[in-house]
Parts: structure tokens; sequence; C-alpha cells
């Protein structure tokens, strides 16, 4: 299915970084009557890659017309959209299906249907942005579609394939009290054959995320048809003021967003 597309112009958005680029609100025709919207951040020059951002938390961030962001705006990979743009790659930071406006959950992140979504979302991107390389990068929950759609569009048409996989503050672990859901581990791993770079922060103090070396490692093994992987564990930042599982903490890369985001795109650049 072709989807169909409609875009509208938005002025430069008030974000917390120097740098500002054109920005514009994007809907794909998913699925009759269903679309999937985004904010396309578009670098100056010819862009080198394109990334699309998937939060965590429910994943919604009721993005308006106008390219207000709702929901989520302090998510790591939200409030990164521009920095991720000064580094030369097209960004596009992907909202909930029109059918799941209210939020995610696990299930449907993991889901076919999401799967299927999200690559016609590459493929729109991958034109708009001249044909070049398309990755995911997932945070958090975002990790889940992330990861999930990596290994269901393993086999699509090579248009709604993502190029690579970038997985930051990974949901790995599972607790007994079942706030984490779902895990990556849900998602076929083995079916992802794209680069992978894992990004963890060492003092993740969410249960769902921990980013100490042996969880990498477990990680990097399941991925085992990926051509090449790498876990990278930083540290430092600014004091944690919120919940560990939240962005103003070592989860949410608080205070060394641009050291992770300059990595995590000199990597994207490189495969």
């Amino acid at each position: 299915m072709r989807p169909r597309v409609s875009a509208i112009a938005i002025a430069l958005l008030v974000v917390p970084t120097a740098f500002a680029a054109p920005a514009e609100v994007v809907n794909v025709e998913v699925r009759p009557g269903v679309t999937m919207r985004y904010l396309a951040i578009t670098p100056d020059g010819q862009p080198r890659a394109g990334v699309i951002l998937l939060a965590g938390g429910n994943g919604a961030l009721r993005l308006s017309p106008s390219g207000a962001i709702g929901n989520l705006s302090l998510n790591f990979l939200v409030r990164s959209r521009e920095r991720l743009a000064s580094q030369g790659l097209f960004v596009a930071v992907l909202d909930a299906a029109s059918d799941h406006r209210p939020g995610m959950n696990g299930a449907i992140r993991l889901s076919e249907q999401h799967a299927q979504d999200i690559g016609r979302v590459v493929a729109d991107v991958r034109r708009r942005a001249g044909g070049v390389p398309v990755w995911l990068i997932g945070t958090s929950a975002g990790t889940l579609s992330a990861a999930g759609a990596c290994a269901r569009l393993a086999g699509a048409d090579p248009t709604m394939r993502p190029h690579g996989l970038v997985l930051t503050s990974t949901m790995t672990t599972l607790d007994a009290a079942g706030y984490c859901g779902k895990s990556v581990y849900d998602a076929a791993l083995g079916e992802i054959r794209v680069p992978v770079l894992v990004v963890s922060h060492q003092d993740d103090g969410c249960r769902c995320s921990p980013g100490n070396s042996a969880v990498g490692a477990r990680l990097l093994a399941s991925l085992s048809r990926a051509p090449a992987k790498v876990h990278r564990i930083f540290t430092g930042g600014s004091a944690p003021i919120s919940d560990p599982c939240d962005w103003q903490a070592p989860h949410g890369f608080f205070g060394i967003e641009d050291s992770v985001i300059a990595f995590i795109a000199d990597w994207i650049k490189a495969h």
C-alpha cells in the first residue's frame, strides 16, 4: 500500500539548544483511515541519514497540526531532536498512530501492525530525505517499538526496511511487580540483520533498563545476525532530580545529552 502523505509547514520550534532547523508536520496514511504523524526536522545541506525517534512512556506525543508536542516533550530523544539535526541527520519525531492516541502498551509496541506502520513511515522518511539510509532510534519503552519493528521488517519491501537500529536505556529487565511489562527479548532479536548500537548509562537506576556491561553483553549476544553491534556505556551528568525512570536522571542521560547524541550520530554516519 502506498501511503498518502500531507505536510503542514510550521515555524521554527523553541527547543533547549542553540540550533534551529526548518520543521514541518507530516501525516502518513499507514492503513485505511489510520495515520501516523511526525515532526520532520531538516538539517542544513543534504542529510547524511534519516532517523525516526521513538519516545518512551506511552509513546503518544499528542503532536498537533501546528507542531506543538503535548506529551513527552522532555523525553530524552524528543528534547534532543535539534541536536540530531545539527549533526546532519533528517529527524522524524514519531507520534503514536491515530487509532492509539491514548497511548501504547508493550504488546502494541511489539505487534506486527505497529511494525508495518513504522515501515511505511520509514519509506516516507527515506523519500523525503533523498534516499538516504533511515535508522530507528528508541529510548526506554520506545526500544520495544524500535527492536520489534526492525525484527519484523527484516523481510519487508526494501523501501520499508530500517538501515540500522539504536537502542538507548533499553528495556531489558522485567520486575516481579510487573512495572516493566515487556522487554526487548519479547522481540525476535535474532531476526535483526542491521547494525545495532546500544547506549546505556552506568548509573541508570530504572529497574527496567540497567546499564551495566553484563546486561549489554547478553543483549549483544542475542543480536546474533547483526553485522555490527556495540554497547556504549556513559557515565557522569547532572545529579538526578526525578524518578529513576524519568528524564531528569541517568535514564534520560540528564546533563550529558550533547556527548551522547554526538556519539550516536557519529556511529550512524560511520555505518
